[in-house]
């Protein structure tokens, strides 16, 4: 398992990233100068779990700390709140609404969008192929966590 001090890091290149690719597709307002965007997904109630520690852990820190409090740090929720009692088939449904569940149990597919570590890890048990669509970008964190797993990856033409 990564050192969480690196994913968190990579994470927060990530959202960096991500905010700058928005505003150049005319997805989002861009953020002013000095202001970092965070993206934030809850499903299920693991989601909001993650995002209390990762909170905890920027608290801790008196640098990120000042940021949140200066609003130099924000975070922006992604996609709709699911029921907490919802299921981990919904939950992960919901969070990848471009993720889906081809007839051959064994294979996942993601037809558009980033795939992320997170979607990795909620991937069913026993799944071996991962298809994806010419336009996904992957994470180099869930690159990892796939081949950890055992889980190869055919992107489709």
């Amino acid at each position: 398992m990564a050192d969480p001090m690196i994913a968190s890091l990579v994470r927060e290149v990530l959202a960096e990233e991500l905010a700058r690719l928005r505003a150049e597709r005319g997805g989002g307002a861009k953020p002013k100068a000095g202001v970092r965007e965070e993206p934030v997904r809850i499903a299920n109630d693991d989601d909001l779990k993650a995002f209390v520690r990762r909170l905890l852990m920027l608290v801790d820190d008196g640098e990120s700390r000042r940021a949140i409090e200066q609003n130099r740090l924000i975070f922006r929720l992604q996609g709709g709140l699911a029921a907490s009692g919802a299921s981990q088939t919904n939950a992960a449904s919901a969070t990848a609404p471009t993720a889906r569940q081809s007839p051959n149990a064994a294979m996942e597919v993601v037809e558009n969008g980033f795939f992320s570590e997170r979607q990795a890890d909620r991937l069913p048990q026993g799944t071996r192929k991962l298809r994806i669509g010419k336009t996904v970008r992957m994470t180099p964190l869930a690159l990892d966590r796939l081949r950890q797993r055992g889980i190869s990856i055919e992107r489709m033409k």
